[in-house]
């Protein structure tokens, strides 16, 4: 055992107090006086707090905007059982203020929520406040509603993949927390207030935590809903679920669909077959994968359209596609009901289940796009990541998803692997040009707590315990490090080419390298393939790709501007002139893309001659490489 995990243990000893059912009918009569739970407001707090937030990027609808719909979930459980529920959706109401408002100067981001959250405790009373938090990176949003909440003397308690990920250190960052529920909490919370009720006896109690301050009784008991439990439909009535969409992103494939698309998410199973050392699916799940009936699935689908006027919706699954049997009668029902409905598979799906029959069926149903999981093209990385797949699987899957244009496919990679060297990074670049995706989603890897890849990487002594898991931030996306680079908060790579071309292959990339990596990755895989493809529905799809990269997701992005110009001279023999502009300006005022263009060799004079000189051989590899990049 190693020192780290030699404290460890002595701080989770010196916490947790041995109890029994009185210590905890004494811990529930302290907190519920009046041992009653009629009334539960449940509240999702804003994705990111207000230092975090920026105004410019939420006014463009760039933020995410998901549906609660674990707590849709919860919501129909407690009513079951006569509760009566009330949903808060805070990240939801700011998006919509923020895009209501004239200016920034009109917009006090702390005040909103602060105020939000008043009002619905004023006006429902509730008896109970349950708060859900999902990344790491919202975990201080997290901490200051439950901050704000404690100071209302309302009894209230914690729940969601963060907490579920990172117990004791939630708990102790926010001593304040009396309760904390892990996993999954259909039975959970159900149990939890029939306890309180005195409804429920005490030893169905589980999965959760009961907290002092100073002392903290685990209650271990397993409640895992079954196939029955989970076969439920929502309570969208609860969620504002017509205009969710409205402020804010919805999945990753936003750009394929018409403005003011109406847009929601549903779940129809739980777990994943795979196991995976980065994720944590399982962590939250368990092993396998429990299955709603295709009925109610498609009932909840007929739901969202005929009553809120949804017209797209995004898969939450992890595994959709885990028996190919059903995923086709799925799909065939969406079809047989006719439903005129487009969905995609932003979490993607597992490479080997994806057979001709099955894209076919997706197709027939209404997919638009889908993401394929294969992180690495290098075979040991694979295995180390026990990744269910083959590059022989991915190049399979690859070949059937040419043969569906209408959908747009996208392959999702990691870049960062521990022991990971430049020369198996090269690996999954030839293995992703040689699939021709439409588009590559790269990560640098993200270690979450409570993961098999985080505890390995701990005992390797590649992160710190206490000090990662509260700075999680996601490289990528809209709070994402690599978006402050490009508007200049961030120091960048000063000199790229010779940052980059000195990264000799036997070498594992250090941090800094990585981030110039994942840029090197961005632009081959993602923007130079561009100049290769000539079928018609996928040009149009791509420059609605960049459009929408131009407008919402990465206005400071040079890259998009250019071959946005690139594909309009393709497709219409002319360049617009504002996009010219636009990239002129760009490369005029920043040297961080002045240094990116040149060391790809592009000009903002390719756009106005029409002449792209970098069109068939990169000028870039790391060293010691030398074999080709065209695929």
């Amino acid at each position: 055992m190693t020192h780290g995990h030699m404290r460890e243990a002595q701080r989770k000893k010196t916490m947790d107090m041995l109890h029994t059912q009185k210590d905890i009918e004494d811990f529930l009569d302290d907190l519920f006086p009046r041992r009653s739970i009629k009334k539960v407001l449940l509240v999702n707090p804003a994705d990111s707090h207000s230092e975090m937030f920026r105004y410019d990027t939420a006014k463009r609808k760039r933020y995410s905007s998901y549906p609660p719909y674990g707590l849709v979930v919860l919501a129909k459980n407690l009513r079951d059982v006569e509760v009566e529920v009330k949903i808060c959706n805070l990240n939801h109401e700011i998006l919509k203020k923020c895009y209501e408002s004239e200016s920034s100067e009109n917009f006090d981001f702390d005040e909103i929520w602060q105020n939000l959250l008043d009002q619905d405790i004023a006006s429902f009373q509730p008896d109970f406040i349950g708060i859900t938090c999902m990344f790491s990176m919202s975990h201080e949003s997290l901490k200051r509603v439950c901050m704000w909440v404690s100071n209302k003397e309302i009894p209230f308690g914690v729940g969601g993949v963060h907490i579920s990920n990172n117990p004791d250190r939630v708990l102790e960052d926010i001593p304040i927390i009396p309760i904390a529920f892990f996993r999954e909490g259909d039975s959970v919370v159900k149990n939890f207030v029939g306890a309180v009720n005195r409804s429920v006896g005490i030893e169905n109690l589980g999965q959760m935590a009961l907290n002092s301050g100073t002392s903290r009784m685990h209650l271990q008991n397993e409640s895992v809903p079954d196939k029955e439990e989970i076969d439920v439909i929502p309570a969208w009535d609860l969620v504002d679920v017509q205009n969710t969409s409205k402020y804010g992103v919805i999945g990753v494939f936003q750009h394929l669909l018409p403005p003011g698309t109406r847009a929601a998410t549903i779940l129809s199973n739980r777990g994943c077959r795979a196991d995976c050392s980065f994720c944590s699916v399982r962590a939250l799940n368990g092993k396998g994968v429990r299955q709603r009936s295709i009925t109610s699935v498609v009932d909840e689908l007929e739901l969202l359209k005929d009553t809120y006027g949804v017209s797209h919706f995004m898969w939450l699954d992890d595994d959709l596609l885990k028996d190919g049997k059903r995923a086709i009668g799925l799909f065939n029902e969406i079809t047989r009901r006719n439903l005129n409905m487009t969905w995609d598979a932003s979490n993607g799906f597992i490479a080997v289940s994806c057979t001709e029959e099955v894209i076919s069926a997706a197709e027939e149903s209404g997919c638009v796009g889908l993401n394929v999981g294969m992180e690495s093209g290098n075979p040991e990385i694979l295995k180390m990541i026990r990744k269910p797949g083959t590059v022989k699987n991915f190049l399979k899957v690859a070949e059937i998803l040419h043969n569906h244009e209408r959908i747009y496919s996208s392959l999702q990679l990691m870049v960062g692997f521990p022991g990971e060297t430049m020369g198996m990074v090269m690996d999954t670049i030839k293995v992703a040009l040689e699939m021709d995706m439409d588009w590559c989603r790269i990560a640098p890897l993200q270690p979450l707590a409570g993961t098999p890849i985080y505890n390995s990487m701990i005992e390797q002594g590649l992160i710190e315990r206490d000090k990662e898991w509260r700075d999680i931030r996601f490289a990528c996306g809209p709070f994402g490090k690599q978006v402050e680079i490009e508007l200049g908060l961030r120091l960048a790579t000063l000199n790229f080419e010779e940052a980059f071309s000195n990264i000799s292959l036997d070498v594992v990339p250090t941090g800094e390298q990585i981030t110039d990596i994942w840029f090197y990755m961005n632009y081959h895989l993602n923007f130079h393939r561009i100049f290769r493809e000539d079928r018609p529905l996928k040009i149009e799809q791509q420059l609605m790709q960049l459009e929408y990269l131009n407008d919402v997701i990465a206005p400071e992005n040079g890259f998009a501007l250019y071959f946005t110009g690139f594909l309009q001279y393709k497709s219409f023999g002319k360049i617009d002139a504002s996009v010219i502009e636009r990239l002129s300006q760009k490369l005029d005022s920043s040297e961080y893309w002045q240094d990116r263009f040149f060391a790809f060799g592009l000009s903002c004079d390719d756009l106005t001659t029409m002449e792209f000189s970098n069109r068939y051989i990169p000028r870039l590899l790391p060293k010691g490489y030398t074999k080709s990049l065209v695929a």
